[in-house]
Order: C-alpha cells, then sequence, then structure tokens
C-alpha cells in the first residue's frame, strides 16, 4: 500500500534513519529490500510463512545479502473476506481500465498526479521481494493467494526458520503467556506482542491488555 508514493518504503527508510529509528520492512512492500537497506542501514526484514522452504530460503538469502540485520517471522496475519464500509478498493494492476475506473478520484488530488507524472513511471503494484529467481514479481494479491494457500507453520516451522536465518530472530503475533514461553524454547531472541492491529478480527484482546503477563 505504501506504492501510493512514489518512493514508498524507501522514503520511509530515509524518514527512519534521520532519526535513527530500525526500519521494518514487509517482505509485501512495493520497494525492494535492497534499495530500502541502502536508505537505512538497519533494516529488519518481515517474513510471512508463504509458499515453500524453498522459496524462503531463497527470500532469507537475499534479504541477508542486502544487509538486513534480523528476521520478523509474522504470524498474526488472518484471513477474512469481509470488509468495513468504505475501505478503499486496491486494484490487482493499473492498466487501461483501472485507470479509467479511477480518473475522478485522481482527479480531485492534482499534487499526487504531478508528483507521479514527474516521475513518468505509474504505481507498480507488484511484491518485488517474492520475485522468483528468473521469474516475475507477484502481485500483492498474487502474493496474498500464495499466503493463504500456504499452511500454517508449526512451532518446528518456526524453529527452522530460525535456523536458517542463523541471525537475529524476532516472531510477531504472540498474544498468549504459552506462546511466548514456546517461543523462548524456539530460540527467538525478541517477541513482537501483536493482533495485527486487530485486523480483520476486531473481537481479539487488544496487545496493551496482554503485554503485562507476556513480559
Amino acid at each position: 500500500v505504501q506504492a501510493v508514493h512514489p518512493d514508498g518504503e524507501v522514503a520511509v527508510a530515509r524518514a527512519a534513519a534521520n532519526r535513527g529509528v530500525i526500519m521494518g520492512l514487509s517482505s509485501f512492500a512495493s520497494k525492494p529490500v535492497e534499495e530500502v537497506a541502502e536508505a537505512n542501514p538497519n533494516v529488519f526484514f518481515q517474513m510471512y510463512w508463504s509458499g515453500d522452504r524453498d522459496a524462503m530460503v531463497q527470500r532469507m538469502e537475499r534479504a541477508k545479502k542486502a544487509g538486513a540485520k534480523a528476521l520478523i517471522a509474522t504470524l498474526d496475519w488472518s484471513f477474512s473476506n469481509g470488509r468495513d464500509w468504505g475501505s478503499p478498493t486496491i486494484p490487482e494492476k493499473i492498466d487501461f481500465r483501472t485507470a479509467m475506473k479511477m480518473s475522478p478520484a485522481v482527479l480531485r488530488h492534482p499534487g499526487w498526479l504531478w508528483k507521479f507524472g514527474k516521475t513518468g513511471k505509474i504505481p507498480d503494484l507488484t511484491a518485488p521481494n517474492l520475485t522468483p529467481p528468473g521469474g516475475k514479481a507477484p502481485t500483492f494479491f498474487g502474493a496474498y493467494g500464495e499466503w493463504m494457500q500456504t499452511p500454517p507453520p508449526t512451532w518446528e516451522d518456526v524453529e527452522w526458520m530460525r535456523k536458517e536465518w542463523g541471525g537475529k530472530f524476532m516472531l510477531k503475533g504472540v498474544t498468549r503467556v504459552d506462546d511466548a514461553q514456546r517461543a523462548v524454547d524456539a530460540g527467538v531472541d525478541a517477541l513482537s506482542v501483536s493482533n495485527h492491529g486487530g485486523n480483520n478480527l476486531d473481537t481479539t484482546p487488544a496487545t496493551i491488555r496482554v503485554l503485562p503477563s507476556i513480559a
């Protein structure tokens, strides 16, 4: 979704670097990890359990080669077809039909249109960090489909990912004490207490309420 800005995650990385803040880069990001790590040396690469193990190893090795300092494994994303009324539409790609359909909204934001116009490009809605060797970057929804079709990981899978990465490893999505304890047993270095912002599942406990017991 940061493809809405020409510089996307690279701009966020520069801002974070200016404030001495670590940048967490999603594997679904609109900018390659190499460009983001160049803008901010303190980048953590965030991955979903998606695809087969060979694909995940390739993504980890690419991030490591780009200079990512740590890996964040995200387990708190959930799938739901439900959308709030008024949620913006995210197109699969920008083609002529999509451009015509969205042109009324675009014309109401001439500053945004001018900013993109100066780049000579249109928003790229692919996920370049998920590009297979010798292949093309999938669209966001293509990447989302891969994640949907991948069986959820076990604790053994989490331990495998930590060992395969071989560096600092954070597990994101912990909201229970027993899960926190199992994560420590799996050898993680840090926990992110998160329910993915309550995304899709708005009845999950607020993370601020479960943080003290986990800590």
